[in-house]
């Protein structure tokens, strides 16, 4: 058996039936005419590889005498775990999202491996959607998308096929054998050694923290429980509702390169924008910037915690709401360098319990509902994950469009994650259903956020460019007067 990490622990401790801790993805193919009934087809070869690898034949086993592990099963139920769905006419996508946003918001059956895979036919256009639910104990967004992945194929001609958990090797294996009892492990002199090193960082990282809390030392770094309380802050309901956008990711390269900052900085801006029209459309004045809890891949670095999820969690400090476009960006620019320098270049492993600490309590203060008595940490989950560049295909058909779907945190109604794939980022927005009146708009918003920062960048870059073509010459000065 393999013991779980810290932060798997979490998502196991902290999930309730309102906040069920696991995530999705829908996926759209599009079959060709001559493929026949690809969702049938597509199911009979699933429930043809009955033998369940791990991570997908295990169990959480938890105890008093030894820390929670993962415990292997010895038969997987691919009858319960393998779903078909079929939308009833006329096959829209908003019948689609609803039946998405319903299994989305049920929490995955303890007892059993903590995965479903859902095929979605009848709809109008002959796509078939695909729905991939894994728990966040068993992987993080960017592993999720790699497991998915790794059973399609660049080739439209490659008609092979292995499920995700028949795969001979599980992408980024993130479990590790461990026989210790609970006392042997707090009792382990290595852990103690690496922990006193990451001690003396986390100590400055949590002084730098302190002196700018009082003003004596600026930092980038967002002093946490200092975001405002926001509609976004509401205790969320066990029911979820979806929205989903599509963007062309060449607008976010260009904008990113005529402004000297990333494709992730952009995604932040506009995610932020949009957040602060919805905001001032339901009549909620906040000066405070919104502060959005960000996870980074620490995958490559030093860290001393094993396990499925290999990410820490930034609180980013984004724009405020009378903002201008582009000095939104480069606030949101620093905020992210912010993390980067100051934080993980400091000491990857004690940002990661800092950043675990804060988020505990944030979270514990969600599940007992005590949120009203504690400043909100963070108002929102704004997460990008990284997908396939080029195209891909399952079957013969082609994956067109590929949606992320995650989790709600006790204490937070909206999530927005972004996943690239193939030319495109496809934006996956889940929230309460109850929480946000109009939540559907925000993806309009982003469009148009989208809009007004490409042509606040391109005006800046033409006045920059006219001033390089055309120098100002400098004013004459008035010729001195001489007396004789």
């Amino acid at each position: 058996m393999a013991k779980l990490s810290l932060l798997d622990l979490a998502f196991i401790l902290f999930e309730s039936n309102a906040t069920p801790l696991h995530i999705s993805g829908l996926v759209l193919f599009k079959p060709k005419p001559e493929q026949g009934d690809f969702a049938e087809r597509l199911y009979q070869n699933l429930m043809s590889h009955p033998q369940v690898k791990s991570p997908f034949d295990r169990t959480v086993k938890l105890g008093l005498t030894h820390w929670p592990k993962w415990q292997r099963v010895h038969t997987v139920d691919l009858n319960y775990h393998v779903r078909r769905s079929m939308l009833p006419k006329p096959g829209n996508q908003q019948q689609l999202l609803e039946l998405a946003a319903r299994i989305h918001s049920y929490p995955l059956d303890r007892s059993r491996p903590l995965w479903e895979i859902w095929i979605v036919d009848g709809l109008e256009n002959g796509d078939v959607a695909v729905l991939l639910k894994l728990h966040h104990a068993i992987a993080d967004g960017v592993r999720a998308t790699k497991i998915f992945t790794a059973s399609c194929s660049e080739d439209p001609n490659d008609m092979s096929f292995v499920p995700f958990w028949n795969q001979s090797e599980a992408p980024d294996a993130c479990e590790k054998p461990d026989q210790s009892s609970l006392l042997s492990s707090l009792f382990n002199p290595s852990l103690w050694q690496k922990q006193a090193k990451t001690s003396v960082a986390l100590a400055k990282l949590v002084s730098r923290l302190a002196l700018n809390a009082v003003d004596l030392a600026p930092t980038k770094l967002k002093i946490p429980f200092t975001a405002p309380r926001t509609p976004f802050n509401a205790s969320p309901d066990k029911a979820r509702i979806l929205s989903l956008v599509n963007l062309p990711a060449s607008r976010f390269v260009q904008i990113a390169k005529m402004t000297g900052t990333t494709v992730n900085d952009v995604a932040l801006t506009i995610s932020d924008m949009a957040l602060q029209k919805y905001l001032r459309v339901h009549n909620w004045k906040e000066q405070k910037p919104l502060v959005a809890l960000m996870p980074i891949n620490i995958r490559g670095r030093t860290s001393t915690e094993e396990g499925c999820n290999k990410m820490t969690l930034g609180l980013v400090e984004l724009g405020r709401s009378n903002q201008a476009p582009l000095k939104r960006l480069r606030t949101i620019r620093s905020s992210t360098d912010g993390i980067k320098q100051e934080a993980l270049s400091l000491s990857p492993d004690a940002y990661y319990q800092y950043a675990i600490g804060v988020n505990a309590m944030s979270l514990l203060a969600g599940r007992l509902g005590l949120q009203g008595y504690l400043p909100p940490a963070t108002n929102m989950l704004i997460s990008n994950v990284p997908s396939s560049k080029k195209p891909l295909y399952l079957m013969g058909a082609r994956l067109s469009e590929m949606y992320p779907i995650s989790l709600l945190l006790p204490g937070q109604s909206l999530n927005i994650t972004v996943l690239s794939y193939a030319g495109d980022l496809h934006f996956g927005l889940v929230c309460c259903r109850r929480s946000l009146p109009g939540f559907e708009t925000i993806s309009d918003y982003l469009i148009q956020a989208l809009d007004d920062l490409e042509e606040a960048a391109m005006t800046h870059l033409s006045q920059v460019l006219l001033e390089q073509m055309y120098p100002q010459e400098e004013e004459p000065q008035a010729p001195t007067q001489q007396y004789h």
